[in-house]
């Protein structure tokens, strides 16, 4: 497993419905003291990625979300879909075998282990903080269908969830299904992983979780949360011709819907643009449907879920297009390119914070020594870097762009925000520079 999605959007620009682009008022303020701060702990990356104290920032934190855990179907769990090529048999937290469908299941029971009780010992030293577990994500989003259109298969996840809360101390489930009604991942022959019924059936496997976790919490003296992570366009907001109806009754279930507001442009589309614009840049072709971080947030609240039950994601990574013209102004936006750029992590497109400031593209947020000009896009809120002569453009997020989306998420009276993931903001210029916006 590789990265939350590095393709999450690739049909969802085709897919994104006209929206007004002004934002309603918010009726409540998010404060300093009551505003979520949740990140992601990407547990495959442990070894190089450990979790200690100084690794996950817990002070700053108020939710680690612990990526990923998967569900058991057929005695397997995984993905046989080629760009995921991953399938093992099911292993319970003990490392016994687990058989039952729609059990939870770890990739590697002693690593997933003692991954999750080093983060649940961080709580001594900060109470706020909470563990939970991911389920899913990109690559295991495959059985989910199954999952929730089966009435046994629903009783097992709601039971191996309270199961697995007792036995590590956790605080909750994260349902990171990508997606209800159209798998990220296609399936392989042969296989269901979309029906039509997926996003009923998501409401019904939410809230038999919530009445189990409930009943749970008052045995416990706590509350168990229940979030999902949520695509930001307008086809996983409605159900086709019923409408957005469904996010309204799903959210009833859920503590919050973390929006991945992020990936709206990526690095195989002809043209660069920015991948995680906070406002509605008129230059930017999507921009009417839409399709950018304030847009994906109205799109929910349209749909009748409350501003306190929305947390608004932020990329701690950027994205990276080679051979991209340097147009009228110079600086290769929204310009024709030769695809991904090959200067990211492991050679690829994408470019983690962290990996930006190591290889010097820059230094503390600013310009590095590698000839990149960093450039702001006021109308988008987005910083991004360009080099003239070797014609690379690199979108991403930096202080000055979580500063501006602390404020939108106080200003709507948001929950607050999500980011993917801690490993690429190693030096927690990021997470600080978050922390202390929302905090304000």
């Amino acid at each position: 497993m590789n990265a939350h999605h590095l393709k999450r959007w690739a049909m969802a620009a085709a897919l994104a419905a006209a929206l007004p682009v002004t934002a309603s008022a918010a009726t409540t303020a998010t404060t300093a003291t009551s505003a979520e701060i949740v990140g992601y702990y990407p547990g495959w990356k442990s070894d190089a990625f450990p979790v200690t104290a100084a690794n996950v920032g817990a002070g700053k934190l108020t939710m680690a979300l612990y990526a990923f855990l998967d569900v058991c179907w057929n005695g397997r769990h995984g993905n046989p879909e080629p760009s995921v090529n991953y399938v093992a048999a099911c292993q319970d937290a003990a490392g016994d075998a687990a058989s039952a469908n729609g059990a939870l299941v770890f990739r590697d029971a002693a690593s997933d282990g003692a991954n999750l009780r080093a983060l649940v010992a961080l709580k001594k030293q900060h109470p706020r903080f909470k563990v939970v577990v991911s389920v899913g994500g990109w690559d295991w989003s495959n059985q989910f269908s199954n999952v929730a259109d089966s009435v046994a298969a629903r009783a097992s996840f709601v039971a191996s969830s309270v199961k697995l809360m007792r036995r590590f101390g956790l605080d909750g489930v994260d349902i990171d299904w990508e997606y209800p009604t159209e798998a990220g991942v296609p399936c392989v022959a042969g296989a269901v992983c979309a029906r039509p019924a997926d996003k009923q059936n998501f409401i019904l496997l939410a809230r038999e979780l919530r009445a189990a976790f409930d009943a749970a919490g008052k045995q416990d003296g706590k509350h168990y949360s229940i979030t999902i992570a949520a695509g930001g366009n307008a086809n996983y907001v409605n159900e086709g011709a019923a409408g957005s109806g469904w996010i309204k009754q799903l959210s009833q279930s859920l503590d919050w819907i973390n929006i991945m507001a992020y990936d709206y442009h990526m690095p195989w589309e002809k043209s660069s643009g920015h991948h995680a614009a906070l406002l509605a840049d008129p230059g930017d072709p999507v921009a009417a449907s839409g399709f950018y971080a304030a847009g994906s947030v109205q799109r929910y609240l349209q749909a009748g879920v409350a501003a306190h039950q929305l947390v608004l994601g932020v990329p701690f990574y950027g994205y990276g297009w080679k051979g991209c013209a340097p147009g009228a102004n110079g600086d290769g936006q929204y310009q024709p390119c030769d695809g991904g750029a090959s200067g990211g992590v492991d050679g690829g497109n994408s470019y983690g914070f962290s990996h930006l400031l190591k290889q010097g593209y820059l230094t503390a947020g600013f310009e590095g020594d590698r000839g990149y000009r960093r450039y702001w896009n006021d109308a988008a809120k987005a910083p991004y870097l360009y080099h003239a002569a070797e014609r690379v453009w690199i979108t991403y997020e930096d202080p000055a762009s979580l500063k501006e989306k602390a404020r939108y998420i106080k200003a709507q009276g948001l929950r607050g925000a999500m980011f993917w993931e801690l490993s690429n903001d190693g030096q927690h210029q990021l997470l600080d520079a978050l922390s202390a916006a929302m905090r304000r």
